[in-house]
């Protein structure tokens, strides 16, 4: 008997529990099969150096063993598809990072234009202790947002903010309370408060920017603060990919056991 992701066996009970005619009830189990199966979900990375796009990729989106291979100057962007099981297709694009490099930026600027608008989610992630975030700012504001308004998506952004473990040791390297809890996979209580601290900072910064909160800004639910390396808070990532357009189709179809694993951190976080 063949495999159905937890998203068709919802679509079957409810389908069974309504007065749609047989005519009907197969349109609808065709439309979802198409979302499912014979259209893949296409999520872009766009990050500057080091703010670990690829083991977002790892941990979030279960790519085992995903290594990213870009290289600098990179003017064409490849598809790379990875199959998730039972023909639901994950389809990648690691996109190159802007560097006020103004004519590479130009080049770059007319990829973000060609793919973003054909991505089901966008993942602009920030590294959490950088000094400053002012380039990252500049980015959303000049190119990504533009892009995305034009082009319809930018209900499909989602601002992701990696290696909130890494905020203390940014701060002072030498003091034991502001290191990751490694055994218990949490932060100390110190930490912890270092994190608020840091992370109120830049939802600050974003929302005086504009990028957050308005009408033509990033939803402020699209917001995640989280480690990948630590696997640390992922299940608000989750919550965050689950409120674009398409992201209930990556929800019901990544399989029961990643979705129990995320709910349990989310719950228990």
């Amino acid at each position: 008997m063949e495999k159905k992701f937890m998203l068709e066996n919802l679509i079957e009970s409810i389908i069974k529990g309504s007065k749609l005619s047989d005519a009907d009830s197969k349109t609808l189990r065709d439309a979802i099969d198409n979302e499912i199966r014979h259209k893949p979900f296409r999520v872009a990375i766009i990050g500057q150096s080091g703010v670990g796009k690829t083991s977002t990729l790892n941990a979030v989106f279960g790519l085992k063993g995903y290594v990213a291979d870009i290289a600098e100057g990179t003017t064409q962007i490849e598809e790379k598809i990875f199959p998730m099981g039972d023909g639901f297709n994950l389809a990648i694009y690691d996109m190159p990072g802007l560097n006020n490099d103004i004519e590479k930026d130009l080049e770059y600027e007319q990829l973000y234009k060609k793919i973003l608008p054909t991505c089901d989610v966008i993942v602009y992630i920030i590294n959490a202790h950088s000094k400053d975030i002012g380039e990252d700012c500049r980015i959303l504001k000049e190119v990504v947002l533009p892009i995305c308004q034009s082009g319809d998506t930018l209900k499909n952004i989602i601002l992701a903010v990696n290696k909130i473990d890494t905020i203390g040791e940014s701060m002072d390297p030498n003091d034991p309370e502001l290191r990751w809890d490694i055994i218990n996979n949490v932060p100390t209580q110190k930490l912890k408060e270092c994190i608020r601290v840091k992370l109120g900072a830049i939802s600050d910064r974003l929302i005086a920017e504009n990028l957050v909160g308005g009408a033509d800004a990033i939803d402020v639910d699209k917001i995640v603060f989280y480690s990948a390396v630590f696997n640390y808070n992922l299940g608000e990532f989750l919550m965050a990919i689950t409120r674009t357009p398409r992201g209930v189709f990556w929800a019901g179809t990544v399989g029961p056991e990643r979705l129990g694993k995320w709910s349990d951190m989310l719950l228990n976080k």
